[in-house]
C-alpha cells in the first residue's frame, strides 16, 4: 500500500552559530499562510491539537483554559444542553474554515462543516428546517441524519494566488514570529538593530518542515519570544514569557446599565487576599467556556496589548502592519483582523464586545435531479428556492429565540480560583468547606458585577494565570488608599 508522502514547505535560516539562534529566517507566502492561521484558531481547538500531538500530560497549559477544557470533557448530561454543546466547545468551529481548508498545511483538524435536514423533510412553519449537527432531533422526534451536500460552494482547492498574503512573495520571519516582506533594505536594516554588522558568525541554513515542526512552533510560540530556536535549532524549552496587568475602570466612568452585565458570588481568603471560589450561575459559566469557542485573534483584539502570551502579539501586529498589496486580490483586505465566532458558537450573555457571524441563509430546492434536493447559499444558483431555517443547537427546542447558552438552566457552579467547573448540585457545601481546609473566621463572601472592562481582564488573567480569578479579579476587592 503506498502512503502519501507527507508535504514539506522550505524554510531559509540565517543562524547565529555561537548563540545556536535564529536570527532571521526567509519562507514563501505559503509558510507565511500557515503561520497567520494560528490567529484563527479557537482556544479549545489549540489545546486538543497540543493535547493529541504531546499527550495530555504533556501538553502546553495556557493559564487556565486547560482546565475550562478539562471540565467539559468530564461534565456529564447534568452540566450542558446536550450532546452537541459538549462537541461544540471541544470541537470548536473555525471561522475561516473555508479559507483554512486551502493552506498548505492546515493544522486545523477539526471535521469540516457538514449539513443535515430530517428524512421527513420536516418545516417550521413555512421554512425547512436544516442543522449543520447530526445528532440534532427534530420536531418529529427523529435524527436530523439526511446529509445534504451544498451546491455551488466554489471555495474548496488550492488558492493560486495565496490564502491570506500572496504566494509568490518572499518573507523574513524573526526567532520572535515578526514577519516583513522581504526587501535588502528591511535586512539590512533588521539586521543592524539586531546587532550584527557583518555575516562572521552567521551561517545559512536550509531545511523543509511540516505539520510535526508547525504545531511544534504553535505550541512554543504560546510562552516563548524564540520559538524557531526552539523548535528548528532542538533549544527545547525556555523560560515562559507571559505578561498580564488588570485595567482599572475609571474613577469618573459609570457603570452602564446593561442587560450584559453578569453578577459573581466570590469567596476570599482575607490573609492572603486570594479568591477561593465563585458560586455563580449559568451565565458566568457559559461565558467562561465561551473561551474555548474564540479565535486567538478575537482575543489579542480585545485585549489590545494589554497582556503578552509567548509572541502572539508580535504575529498578530505584523498583520496590523501588513502593507494593503500583502493580501491576496481575492480577499483585498484580510479577515485576520476582524475575527468573529463562529455562527452558533458564541455565549448567551457576552459583557465584551466579542461577537458571533451572521449566520448565512440558507436555500433548499427540491427541483433537482437529486431525490434529497440541494442547499445553497445562494439564491440564484438553485430553482425555485424556499429559505431555510437553521438548527439552534445551544436551545431546549432549537430555535434561536429560545438560545440560552452551553449550560443548563437553572443551573448553580462552583468555579474554583484555577477555572475547573463543578456543578454545585453535586458538592456538598460541608466537604467544599473540609477540603478548602483554611480557618472559617478567614472567609469573606463579596458580590461583584461583570461588565466588560472586568470580563476581559479575568479572559486576560485566563490565558496567564494559574490563578485567574485573583488576578483578574480581586483587585475590584481592595480598598483604595487613603
Amino acid at each position: 500500500m503506498a502512503f502519501k508522502e507527507e508535504t514539506k514547505l522550505p524554510l531559509k535560516l540565517l543562524v547565529d552559530k555561537e548563540r545556536n539562534r535564529v536570527v532571521v529566517a526567509e519562507a514563501g507566502g505559503e509558510l507565511v499562510d500557515i503561520l497567520f492561521s494560528f490567529l484563527t484558531l479557537p482556544l479549545g481547538t489549540i489545546i486538543r491539537l497540543l493535547s493529541n500531538k504531546h499527550g495530555k500530560d504533556e501538553a502546553k497549559e495556557i493559564g487556565c483554559i486547560n482546565n475550562l477544557y478539562r471540565s467539559v470533557e468530564s461534565s456529564g448530561d447534568e452540566i450542558l444542553w446536550n450532546k452537541i454543546c459538549k462537541r461544540m466547545l471541544l470541537s470548536p468551529r473555525n471561522p475561516c474554515e473555508e479559507l483554512c481548508q486551502k493552506l498548505k498545511l492546515n493544522v486545523d483538524d477539526t471535521e469540516p462543516i457538514k449539513y443535515f435536514m430530517c428524512s421527513n423533510k420536516c418545516q417550521r412553519g413555512s421554512d425547512y428546517v436544516l442543522s449543520t449537527f447530526a445528532e440534532a432531533s427534530c420536531s418529529c422526534g427523529k435524527l436530523m441524519d439526511k446529509q445534504m451536500k451544498l451546491y455551488g460552494n466554489s471555495n474548496k482547492g488550492s488558492h493560486a494566488d495565496g490564502v491570506f498574503v500572496k504566494g509568490e512573495t518572499i518573507y523574513l520571519i524573526f526567532d520572535d514570529l515578526r514577519v516583513l516582506q522581504s526587501s535588502l533594505g528591511k535586512s539590512v536594516q533588521q539586521l543592524l538593530q539586531l546587532g550584527y554588522k557583518n555575516f562572521h558568525n552567521l551561517t545559512e541554513k536550509s531545511l523543509n518542515v511540516g505539520l510535526n515542526e508547525i504545531l511544534d512552533i504553535l505550541k512554543q510560540a504560546l510562552t516563548s519570544q524564540s520559538p524557531l530556536s526552539d523548535v528548528l535549532l532542538g533549544n527545547g524549552e525556555c523560560k515562559k514569557v507571559w505578561t498580564f496587568s488588570p485595567k482599572h475602570r475609571p474613577k469618573d466612568q459609570d457603570r452602564i446599565d446593561s442587560n450584559s452585565h453578569i453578577n459573581l458570588k466570590v469567596t476570599v481568603r482575607k490573609l492572603k487576599e486570594t479568591i477561593l471560589y465563585a458560586e455563580a450561575e449559568g451565565d458566568f459559566v457559559d461565558f467562561l467556556f465561551s473561551f474555548l469557542t474564540t479565535p486567538l485573534g478575537c482575543i489579542l483584539k480585545l485585549l489590545d496589548g494589554n497582556f503578552s502570551m509567548g509572541c502572539m502579539n508580535n504575529l498578530y501586529k505584523s498583520v496590523k502592519d501588513l502593507n494593503p498589496s500583502w493580501f491576496t486580490r481575492s480577499l483585498g483586505t484580510t479577515p485576520l483582523l476582524n475575527l468573529q465566532v463562529a455562527p452558533q458558537f458564541s455565549c448567551g450573555k457576552q459583557p465584551t464586545q466579542l461577537c458571533e457571524e451572521n449566520i448565512p441563509n440558507y436555500w433548499y430546492s427540491m427541483s433537482t435531479t437529486s431525490s434529497n434536493g440541494v442547499i445553497s447559499k445562494e439564491y440564484s444558483q438553485i430553482q425555485r428556492p424556499s429559505l431555510m431555517k437553521l438548527f439552534e443547537p445551544r436551545s431546549p427546542n432549537g430555535t434561536k429565540k429560545s438560545t440560552v447558552g452551553f449550560v443548563r438552566r437553572p443551573s448553580l457552579f462552583v468555579v474554583w480560583d484555577d477555572l475547573q467547573v463543578t456543578p454545585l448540585a453535586n458538592t456538598s457545601s460541608i466537604s467544599l468547606l473540609q477540603k478548602l481546609n483554611v480557618p472559617l473566621d478567614d472567609l469573606e463572601e463579596h458580590e461583584l458585577r461583570l461588565e466588560e472592562i472586568e470580563a476581559l481582564n479575568l479572559m486576560g488573567a485566563s490565558l496567564t494565570s494559574k490563578a485567574a480569578l485573583t488576578e483578574g479579579l480581586f483587585y475590584l476587592l481592595k480598598k483604595p488608599k487613603a
